[in-house]
């Protein structure tokens, strides 16, 4: 039986409890959606920095053959980047043998959070089964909803729910915290209407206003890839 832990926000998660876990970090509207394309798309890696000034000192003048400067804060490209967070800005002529610094305002900070758990992959709808199938055996698993700045996102608690709902009986669902349950109900709700419900979402509406629908479309495309990002001394790899 899967011992499983999920976390609704970044904010509330206990490091400690993550160091003998397989920690999945979903951050559907945009971060873990760009790092699987980035990856899919042949890079190299992606480095997961909380900050703009360290990701900013990872790449000197003469990297750039080699190295790329990606993120946003608040959904805009950081000024003097060469990408925002745009999964489709990670096309296969961009990104192909490169190395990707990526910092944002959520999901690198998910991923940064969890870096002593025991591993830690990256999820979103596009390698939903994937990653399903590779945790399915595992003892210990902490599901981790990036969220918005301390807030709820509930296109992650979505994800969150399809990929509980999917290990089904391996998990003992008396165990499951409040969080759990309610994306569960989200789950058997509106897991057949991806794009539908994403569209309507904070993010979902902010993205699209922002002239980015195309983006939350390719965010709701269910297993679109098997890649399966994870982070391995500080870097992610598919």
């Amino acid at each position: 039986m899967i011992d499983l832990q999920f976390y609704p926000t970044i904010e509330q998660v206990d490091k400690d409890s993550l160091q003998d876990a397989v920690v999945i970090v979903i951050d559907v509207l945009r971060s873990s959606s760009s790092v699987i394309a980035a990856l899919e798309n042949g890079a190299n890696s992606v480095i997961p920095v909380a900050e703009i000034e360290t990701a900013s000192r990872l790449v000197e003048p003469q990297d750039k053959s080699r190295k790329l400067l990606a993120g946003e804060r608040r959904g805009e490209m950081i000024e003097g980047f060469d990408l925002g967070n745009s999964p489709l800005e990670f096309t296969r002529d961009v990104v192909s043998g490169k190395t990707i610094i990526l910092t944002t305002s959520n999901g690198t900070r998910g991923i940064v959070v969890s870096s002593k758990a025991k591993r830690v992959l990256v999820a979103a709808f596009n390698n939903l089964h994937a990653v399903v199938d590779e945790i399915r055996h595992e003892e210990q698993i902490a599901v981790l909803c990036s969220g918005d700045e301390g807030n709820l996102s509930a296109e992650d608690l979505l994800c969150g729910g399809m990929i509980v709902e999917e290990l089904g009986d391996s998990i003992d669902r008396k165990s499951l915290n409040d969080a759990a349950r309610i994306a569960l109900v989200l789950s058997e709700r509106y897991g057949s209407r991806l794009e539908e419900f994403l569209m309507v979402t904070d993010r979902g509406r902010q993205l699209v206003e922002r002239g980015f629908k195309n983006d939350v479309v390719h965010c709701s495309r269910l297993d679109i890839t098997r890649t399966i990002p994870e982070l391995k001394d500080g870097s992610i790899v598919a």
